[in-house]
């Protein structure tokens, strides 16, 4: 009689019990995690630690600022083509050159646009302060690892000649156009 009864008795058991859901991130986790993506996601200042291990803590803070950027209904954050540019969320960024720099850049803006709502207490898919927060790791990315991507240079000489702010602004509402297109106009009461 073959051995594998009494293991697919145990793995049939294993699914059948309900798994919990994790808990959802709370704002002060998240704000941690924003804290500890800044210190170490542009290469930080502190050399004692190994680079393995920076990037170790880099990931966590990631998924935390990503889960809750997901999750919470106390942030809107755009995700869309015309907010990052740099990556295509809804293709993957997998198959793109650099995709693991675009992968960092995304979590830093993330870390930006979620750091700015919570802290204003303002829900606002407005992309500047996430592109403030991403072209701050980038510039330190391509100083230390000579990496250049075309979009976010473009978003870069957008900061140095002064227009980014006004950019983002149009590229919200671009946005939002493509949205109401799409979807129709927002529901009675939301703006």
């Amino acid at each position: 009689m073959p051995r594998l009864a009494p293991h697919a008795a145990a793995l049939l058991l294993a699914l059948a019990l309900p798994v919990p859901a994790p808990a959802a991130v709370t704002r002060d986790q998240v704000l941690d995690a924003i804290r500890t993506f800044e210190a170490n996601a542009a290469g930080g200042l502190d050399a004692s630690k190994p680079a393995a291990e920076k990037n170790d803590t880099v990931a966590r803070a990631s998924n935390t600022i990503l889960r809750f950027s997901l999750e919470s209904d106390d942030v809107v954050v755009d995700l869309g083509a015309d907010s990052v540019p740099w990556c295509d969320v809804k293709k993957g960024i997998s198959e793109l050159s650099n995709s693991g720099e675009r992968g960092l850049l995304l979590a830093a803006y993330l870390s930006g646009c979620v750091k700015a709502q919570l802290g204003s207490g303002k829900k606002d898919p407005n992309p500047y302060a996430g592109w403030s927060a991403m072209l701050g790791v980038y510039r330190a990315m391509r100083l230390r690892e000579a990496v250049t991507i075309p979009e976010v240079e473009a978003l870069l000489a957008r900061q140095v000649d002064g227009t980014l702010e006004a950019y983002a602004a149009e590229a919200a509402r671009r946005s939002a156009e493509s949205l109401r297109k799409k979807y129709g106009p927002p529901a009675s009461g939301q703006k």
